[in-house]
């Protein structure tokens, strides 16, 4: 049996802070969403493009320092037991199953019962990202949930792995094409409910570090800098529609293998949305059964990529971003000089990386200083006197503190 994660070892507690950007103090009437609006893709200079919320939909951005909080992790490591102990029992009743239709019979109840989850997980997420943009609950509120669904949606990729490894245990018998098509498809929904920041809070390795956190009515961002690496992770539900007719696959289908040329009219798509990195490199293209979902892999010479296409749409709907800070290219250098200390601040694209540095103006020597955006603390220059951080939207303000005082610069909107 695998370990259980360190999810009662370090989990999350948020302690957030609004941040003023592009008009978010107060709850604005969010205006119609038309299909030209998307996909919002945002060109990165020096880098692949990234998925962001639409700049007029945002309705609520903060910054927020992570810590222990025992009653999510408690959830969490239930939840994931429960879900554990449902895959074991069904492997054993398995095992001690026989008939070709008593088995079939069994995976399509567990099946079932992992679709009805998933479906609760997700409009779970929905709510409390639609919550937290009205402002009906806090950031606090919105990162446990996300971090809980992150936790489960986990769990239960590795009981869609023990139902498709079952048959395997089971002489003359194998899953047939709708089940296996059914496992893939709920496979591509759950993984569309993880991330690379959910992981890091559900091991605990994000207890020292500031998020920032957008939401618009039915859409994320959450963005950190963790080490040398810049992590973002990004959800547009307006550009998901399941029950469209999947159009990859329709094109497809009027020539050639289906199932082959549908990765390939994806790809064509993909292409288009993330020049950069089809100048450098063809990523790896996979579908989800019948969920129109396409899933873009890419190791790339910055960092790594994955996207999550809808065929409904043609549009990218979730991604996940790491990205090399030693690769970001930084641009628009504010700076403020006083008596004690230079401070600079160095852009590199709305929501991206950064860079804030600290030094003694008659010295030039770094300065460890306590840095905030618009009042909020973000990190600590160190002893090199430079922080990486994640850039709000709109204009703000930086400070960077010290027992000799403090320097501000003002940044405006770009």
């Amino acid at each position: 049996m695998r370990p259980l994660p360190a999810l009662l070892v370090a989990l999350l507690f948020v302690t957030a802070a609004g941040i003023p950007v592009a008009g978010i103090g107060t709850t604005p009437e969010r205006p119609q969403t038309t299909a030209t609006s998307l996909p919002s893709i945002d060109t990165v200079e020096n880098t692949t493009n990234q998925l962001s919320l639409p700049d007029d939909e945002v309705r609520r951005a903060s910054y927020n320092d992570t810590g222990i909080d025992v009653g999510t992790a408690t959830e969490a490591w239930s939840a994931q037991l429960h879900h554990r102990h449902d895959a074991i029992a069904f492997e054993e009743r398995f095992r001690r199953t026989d008939g070709r239709e008593a088995r079939a019979g069994l995976v399509t109840d567990r099946l079932a019962a992992i679709e009805a989850q998933e479906q609760a997980l997700d409009e779970r997420q929905d709510r409390a990202v639609a919550r937290y943009a009205r402002g009906e609950i806090s950031a606090t509120a919105f990162l446990r949930t996300r971090l809980v669904v992150n936790a489960e949606a986990s769990e239960l990729l590795e009981t869609v792995d023990r139902i498709a490894a079952a048959p395997n245990t089971a002489p003359r018998y194998s899953l047939n094409e709708s089940l296996t098509a059914r496992l893939r498809a709920v496979e591509g929904e759950l993984r569309t409910l993880t991330g690379p920041i959910g992981a890091q809070l559900q091991s605990g390795g994000a207890t020292d570090r500031t998020l920032y956190v957008e939401a618009s009515d039915d859409g994320y961002m959450l963005a950190t800098v963790d080490g040398d690496e810049y992590v973002r992770e990004t959800r547009l539900d307006d550009a998901r529609d399941p029950g469209a007719t999947d159009q990859f696959l329709a094109e497809a289908t009027n020539d050639g293998d289906p199932e082959t040329d549908r990765l390939d009219v994806a790809d064509e798509r993909a292409a288009d949305l993330y020049p950069w990195l089809y100048e450098r490199q063809r990523p790896s293209f996979t579908f989800y059964g019948t969920s129109g979902i396409y899933e873009l892999t890419a190791d790339h010479p910055n960092g790594v990529l994955t996207a999550y296409l809808d065929g409904g749409t043609t549009d990218v709907f979730y991604e996940e971003q790491v990205r090399q800070l030693s690769s970001v290219r930084t641009r628009a250098t504010e700076r403020n000089v006083d008596d004690t200390l230079a401070v600079a601040v160095r852009q590199s694209s709305s929501t991206g990386p950064l860079l804030v540095s600290a030094a003694n103006n008659e010295t030039n020597a770094p300065v460890d200083g306590t840095v905030t955006i618009d009042g909020q603390v973000v990190g600590t220059t160190g002893g090199d006197g430079v922080l990486w951080t994640v850039e709000p939207r709109g204009a703000y303000t930086v400070t960077v503190a010290t027992d000799a005082g403090s320097t501000s610069v003002v940044v405006p909107a770009s």
